[in-house]
């Protein structure tokens, strides 16, 4: 089992610091672009009109994928990374025990 740990202040700085240095100018080019996208399909420019499609098909995947990370992120399919790992461990260590393959667990970590 996990255990939860607390945030120190140093940590908190470098999540500030990140989201100040990428996310928010990530965030705004997203949003000047998606502007431009709007103002073009709109009909007010007729420059890159040729793009809407390949934007369109890309957007409406990413929202699939969108879909997808919100229903995961509910489904508490985040909640513990490391039982995944954990699981095909096992998996193995019972098909290797079947086929009559000796198992041993140190040999893993090495």
């Amino acid at each position: 089992m996990v255990s939860k740990t607390k945030q120190t202040r140093a940590q908190r700085i470098t999540l500030i610091l990140f989201i100040l240095v990428f996310l928010l100018p990530a965030g705004v080019g997203f949003a000047i672009k998606l502007y431009e996208f709007m103002t073009v399909a709109n009909g007010a420019t007729s420059e890159g009109t040729f793009m809407l499609v390949p934007v369109l098909n890309y957007f409406i995947v990413f929202m699939g994928m969108l879909c997808m990370l919100a229903w995961a992120a509910t489904n508490g399919m985040f909640r513990d990374i490391e039982k995944p790992k954990f699981d095909m461990l096992q998996r193995e260590k019972e098909l290797d025990e079947r086929d009559g393959k000796p198992w041993n667990d140190e040999t893993l970590f090495n």
